[in-house]
């Protein structure tokens, strides 16, 4: 007895294509492959994702937020540093006037 040989097609195909010697009431029957398919397709259709524009809206505020902090602390920072700049600067010429203000 000749054997077909197996494809994706005959794989996927009803019964009674594979073999049309089968009985009558498997001829209805669909093939587990084809009905895994199906549901990996229906899967797929599901996995979707809908951002609205006020989502949005409001990612691009707190990222708007975000970036004023970092500006101000960038700019306090450097205050902060200009501040200790001035203080040093002033402590040295203190010293230096009371130095010479010591010799003479």
């Amino acid at each position: 007895m000749a054997m077909a040989a197996l494809s994706p097609s005959s794989v996927l195909a009803s019964p009674i294509q594979v073999n049309p010697q089968i009985t009558a009431d498997l001829q209805s029957s669909v093939p587990q492959g084809a009905q895994d398919a199906q549901k990996a397709a229906k899967v797929v259709q599901t996995d979707t994702v809908t951002i609205s524009s006020q989502a949005l809206k409001m990612a691009d505020d707190k990222n708007a937020v975000a970036k004023e902090t970092a500006r101000k602390k960038d700019e306090q920072q450097a205050s902060n540093k200009a501040d200790t700049e001035k203080s040093s600067t002033q402590r040295n010429a203190v010293k230096a006037y009371a130095s010479v203000s010591a010799n003479q």
